[in-house]
């Protein structure tokens, strides 16, 4: 009797320690209880599913690390986990919503390689989605380097996807500036051997899912996608070794104890989840900055998409800061060139812009790449003393704002020329927008005075009869994936021709951009002439329309086809849409925020393309139908 127990202990003990090895799983849940991470060891590796309800929004996708000294994929022992509730209230500068709850349960896995080695991975369940990320605890001095990450994501193989291939150009200089795949099946080869971009978008199961990256810092690169076999299994990719701005290895390097970027999928059953998220934000450190009273978002005039060289001209600067204060924006910028200028001096002119209550954003070179060329505006970014000096000069000057070009690059020196520039920026408080970026991975929340980025293939192409083709339908896919994670210097709302190429899109579609499209500094691409041509009703609406936002509500799209946004500052609310396609679009639609009958002002295209009409339109919010024209758009406000 006593060996036939003994023989049923040993099997017990064996089974469990069978299921240790090879069954263990672990579980978060979101507040809602709507989506519930699963972790689970087996055969030795970690993975993780996620469902919304019943519904896979992952499939299982690996999990694991591997640093030069150690590796954190295999064969890994459980240790503890610890399980917590993230409840914290912040607000934000610029973006789609200014007041945000970051809201999740946590759940803290640690675990322990071969040599006793402890990697803590931390997962987030969100109401809107997940994210996870891994951090090492130890304390080192000595410099590491990441070999690899093994993260994934499983996406179901019968998604569509909404994907952009990482931009390694033919100059090996990546800003992410190719055109989306529209609609593809997921598992598709990129047309890049580079992989894929972040954020990409997946439609799969009744479920909308987009994945990214936030909390990137200057201890990691930024990283992309890559699907090796065309299996749908998106892993993470360091950036490309032939990135030409910086001679860096791809993978990135740090001491301990040492945190990695968060994997983020927002998940919900709507695009409303996908457009009115602030998960990046959210995962995001808070603001380092405690007197925000110089942060000041708003409108910009631009002279230089319609003609470089009045940078240089110190007239014509004159005339735009006097058009910039007739249209009562906030801004003007002064492009590559402005050291050159001829006529008058810088100082003079930004003395002049503020007695006219106009801010100066000045553009100078990142200086990656550059560090070896005669000193400049072209390259003193990339020098701590000589960026201190000219800050210093800019403020002294009363310039508001700073345009930074040319990053060109996701490696780990370049991720940490940004926090350089931003945090020698704040100290002289000076507004920054980065351009030839990176995608923005919720910078906005710890360095506020960051008004936007560019990484988007925008209205700086519309001189190519290739962008202005297929340009209605990418304007409906960027709500979706890249300015759903951030703000988006685009340079919309054009009603001119930029070189021999032939506009598509209608002055409506133009002009709902400027509520479609969300940017801190909203920069009007276009030549001053051309608004001061414009009838009273859209120019109006241009001296009005905000560029914050305290609520973004969807109200109905589909990627590639069409879209209409609602987005409200304090009690106005402001209503847009595009069409993408080259037939109309009938649509009826609620706004149910509406409580009562009210009137807008409705301006959409006119009897042709180049011009608009204005009405007035009676509401309950109810069963509202109108037609948008071929290519076309409206706004009411």
């Amino acid at each position: 009797m006593f060996i036939r127990n003994a023989a049923a202990a040993i099997l017990i003990v064996l089974l469990v320690a069978i299921k240790t090895v090879q069954g263990q799983e672990w579980k978060v849940t979101s507040p809602d209880a709507k989506i519930e991470v699963t972790i689970s060891n087996k055969s030795g590796r970690l993975q993780y599913t996620v469902q919304y309800g019943k519904r896979i929004a992952l499939e299982a996708s690996p999990l694991g690390i591997v640093r030069d000294d150690q590796s954190f994929s295999r064969n890994l022992k459980f240790i503890s986990k610890r399980e917590s509730t993230i409840d914290e209230a912040y607000t934000l500068q610029i973006g789609k919503k200014l007041k945000a709850r970051n809201y999740a349960k946590e759940l803290t896995l640690i675990f322990e390689n071969e040599n006793k080695e402890q990697v803590y991975i931390f997962f987030r369940a969100y109401n809107n989605g997940m994210a996870y990320r891994y951090h090492f605890p130890q304390q080192e001095s000595v410099l590491h380097k990441i070999i690899k990450e093994e993260s994934g994501f499983a996406v179901p193989k019968a998604a569509h996807a909404w994907i952009q291939p990482y931009d390694l150009n033919v100059r090996k200089k990546p800003c992410y500036e190719a055109f989306y795949e529209n609609g593809i099946a997921a598992g598709s080869a990129s047309p890049n051997p580079a992989g894929w971009a972040f954020p990409a978008l997946f439609n799969v199961n009744d479920l909308w899912m987009l994945i990214t990256e936030a909390a990137l810092d200057e201890h990691y690169a930024g990283t992309h996608l890559e699907d090796k076999d065309n299996h749908a299994i998106y892993t993470i990719r360091f950036p490309e070794k032939e990135e030409v701005t910086s001679d860096a290895d791809p993978e990135p390097v740090s001491t301990l104890p040492w945190s990695t970027p968060w994997r983020v999928a927002v998940i919900g059953p709507s695009l409303a989840t996908i457009q009115e998220a602030t998960l990046v934000t959210d995962l995001n450190p808070p603001s380092v900055i405690q007197d925000v009273s110089w942060i000041k978002p708003g409108r910009s005039s631009w002279s230089w998409w319609s003609a470089g060289a009045t940078t240089k001209d110190f007239n014509i600067q004159k005339e735009y800061i006097d058009f910039t204060a007739s249209m009562q924006w906030e801004y003007t910028l002064i492009d590559a060139g402005w050291p050159e200028m001829k006529g008058g001096t810088m100082e003079d002119l930004v003395k002049y812009a503020n007695t006219k209550h106009v801010g100066v954003v000045l553009w100078y070179h990142s200086g990656m790449g550059r560090e070896k060329d005669t000193l400049s505006y072209a390259n003193l970014m990339a020098f701590p003393d000589e960026r201190k000096k000219e800050f210093e000069k800019l403020q002294a000057w009363g310039v508001k704002g700073i345009k930074v070009d040319f990053f060109d690059s996701d490696k780990q020196p370049v991720m940490q020329r940004y926090m350089d520039i931003l945090r020698d920026a704040a100290a002289y408080k000076i507004m920054v927008n980065f351009h030839g970026s990176t995608l923005p991975r919720g910078w906005e929340r710890t360095y506020p005075h960051l008004m936007s980025m560019e990484a988007v293939k925008g209205a700086e192409g519309a001189g190519r009869q290739e962008f202005c083709d297929r340009a209605p339908v990418h304007n409906t896919i960027l709500p979706f994936t890249r300015n759903a994670v951030g703000p988006m210097d685009y340079t919309p709302v054009t009603f001119t021709n930029k070189r021999e190429a032939k506009r598509q899109t209608t002055f409506g579609h133009e002009l709902a951009l400027a509520i479609v499209f969300e940017s801190g500094i909203f920069h009007f691409a276009d030549n001053m002439k051309s608004y001061e041509a414009l009838p009273d009703e859209p120019k109006e609406f241009l001296r009005k329309v905000p560029t914050t936002w305290d609520e973004t509500k969807y109200i109905t799209g589909i990627p590639g086809k069409y879209i209409i946004v609602a987005r409200r500052k304090a009690n106005a609310w402001y209503i847009g849409g595009i069409n993408g396609q080259a037939v109309a679009q009938e649509l009826t639609f609620d706004l149910p925020f509406i409580k009562k009958e009210t009137v807008f002002d409705y301006i959409t295209d006119g009897k042709d393309s180049a011009t608009f009409k204005t009405e007035s339109l009676k509401t309950n919010g109810k069963g509202i139908k109108i037609t948008l024209p071929p290519r076309g758009g409206f706004i009411f406000y």
